[in-house]
């Protein structure tokens, strides 16, 4: 497992320990699949931090998502880790609703830098602040 912050590293066993087990999946999936081995580049987050990045959502204030990095990996291998994790019927239950009304734990999204953002429902939300 790899981060690009130590301080991601240190966060990382507080998140929600569904999410750690969904990420550990994931990773698993791709490196025994791809031999890719995935990078963390965010965990927890502050309201100030979230707001510097223009955030709307409090999925990484809440301890529930995960951004991982993409600008290793081609378009192709990025849509199979999406929709591995995303049709995997054990982890229905903990899909959140996206603002398009899109059930999911996963999506590639542009943002600041391009990832995949990994998260689970807001049910499951830790208060990290």
């Amino acid at each position: 497992m790899n981060f690009k912050h130590e301080k991601d590293m240190l966060l990382f066993t507080s998140l929600h320990p569904i999410l750690i087990m969904i990420y550990a999946d994931l990773n698993w999936y791709a490196k025994s699949r791809h031999f890719v081995d995935l990078t963390i580049t965010e965990t927890i987050s502050t309201l100030a931090e979230d707001k510097k990045l223009n955030r709307t959502s409090s999925s990484h204030r809440e301890c529930r998502a995960i951004d991982i990095r993409t600008k290793d990996l081609d378009p192709f291998l990025i849509s199979e880790l999406v929709n591995y994790i995303n049709n995997k019927t054990e982890y229905k239950r903990f899909h959140y609703l996206s603002s398009g009304g899109q059930k999911r734990l996963a999506y590639f999204h542009i943002g600041n830098a391009p990832h995949i953002h990994l998260s689970i429902h807001s049910q499951f939300g830790i208060k990290s602040e």
